[in-house]
């Protein structure tokens, strides 16, 4: 019996390796489907992409681009296509560097403040107070907040609105935090609780990319800088990172800032390595990378550090609204940026008549220099150096 189970067996497993040599070629090009940019060099032809067997995810017409489900196979026949500009599968991003993520979470959760508001140094040290008390608050500037959601509940917080990119809601609350910490930075409101926000008048809006674990991917970003321009943001606060360049994101920044809109940012938390460490899509040219300072004017061992660093603005030991109607200790470049972005409202305010390359320009030209270039960039942003530079118009 025990011969005849393995004559069996072994008829059996020969079988089944027969069968795997004799699959015909249309069902490997069945593979699994991944999604996919696919950038037209002039106009998008949806026939190429059902011809493959894909489908179409989105469809960006401004950006003569779409994205589709497609297998690898396929997708990889287009990369010859004389039509195509580029091919680029879809990536994952996330709030915090892969290495460290302790850094940019916060410390310890604050109960909620009841002795009086909390003016912090990060805005003393980048003198938005000043500026707030000659009568600029970011009034009427419009603030796009690329990240987590925020929690709109909160009543240090008076958001304008919002979308839900991940599922095509109006709904983005905040479930990671990171989102609503950001907000708090640049816009917590005056009404003697909790904490100042650099631009408090301004008009916030929560752009949901990323989920409970903080964790989005290169798709949901294009989306919302394409929500971003459509509903005609001044600035976007971009407080995420990947190490990889993605034409596909680099195609949408590039567009929103031909649109006029400010981009601003983070540019990542990984300075301790050697050589350039400014992530995307803060490397970009288009956007004005931030790095992170503490309260002694020292730069922070995480601070993304090269060539293509802006700017420098507080990003250690910094108080924010969180989840939950509570406060928070936080530190990062993250919240570096958010520092640049309420100071870019407070320039608009004053200067209404600048376009977004003019006040890119002011921002760098009174920033007050630090050290090495590669390091500090441009130095630490003054707002109120800033709102008093002269222009000719």
């Amino acid at each position: 019996m025990k011969i005849i189970r393995n004559v069996c067996l072994l008829f059996c497993t020969s079988c089944i390796l027969l069968v795997s040599l004799f699959v015909p070629p249309s069902l490997s090009a069945q593979e699994e489907k991944r999604q996919y940019f696919i950038s037209f060099k002039s106009q998008i032809n949806t026939a190429l992409i059902y011809s493959l067997g894909g489908k179409i995810v989105e469809s960006y017409p401004d950006l003569t681009m779409i994205l589709a489900e497609l297998s690898a196979a396929n997708a990889a026949k287009l990369k010859g296509d004389p039509q195509i500009e580029f091919v680029e599968q879809d990536r994952a991003i996330h709030v915090l560097p892969e290495q460290g993520t302790t850094v940019e979470r916060e410390m310890s959760h604050l109960s909620q403040f009841n002795q009086g508001q909390v003016i912090q140094w990060g805005a003393q040290k980048v003198k938005a107070i000043e500026a707030q008390q000659e009568g600029y608050m970011g009034k009427g500037i419009k603030i796009g907040i690329i990240d987590s959601g925020i929690d709109y509940t909160h009543e240090d917080l008076s958001i304008a609105g919002g979308v839900n990119i991940i599922d095509g809601s109006a709904n983005f609350m905040d479930d990671y935090g990171h989102g609503t910490e950001i907000a708090g930075i640049i816009g917590a409101l005056p009404n003697h609780i909790g904490v100042l926000g650099i631009a408090p008048d301004a008009r916030i809006y929560g752009i949901k990319v990323l989920d409970a674990k903080g964790d989005g991917h290169i798709s949901h970003v294009v989306k919302g800088i394409t929500w971003s321009i459509d509903h005609h943001m001044d600035i976007v606060n971009l407080s995420f990172q990947t190490k990889e360049n993605s034409k596909a994101l680099k195609k949408v920044i590039k567009k929103a800032y031909q649109k006029g809109l400010l981009l601003i940012g983070a540019a990542g938390n990984n300075g301790f390595n050697e050589g350039n460490t400014v992530e995307y899509p803060a490397a970009y040219k288009e956007v004005i990378a931030v790095g992170a300072i503490n309260s002694r004017d020292e730069r922070t061992f995480y601070s993304g550090r090269g060539k293509e660093l802006d700017v420098m603005a507080p990003g250690a030991s910094i108080y924010s609204t969180t989840l939950h109607h509570q406060y928070t200790m936080t530190l990062g470049t993250s919240m570096a940026a958010a520092h640049v972005s309420g100071v870019a409202a407070l320039i608009m305010e004053a200067k209404p008549h600048l376009n977004n390359r003019e006040i890119r320009s002011i921002v760098m030209h009174t920033a007050s220099k630090m050290g090495e270039r590669n390091l500090y960039g441009h130095g630490l942003v003054d707002a109120l150096k800033a709102i008093h530079y002269p222009t000719s118009k």
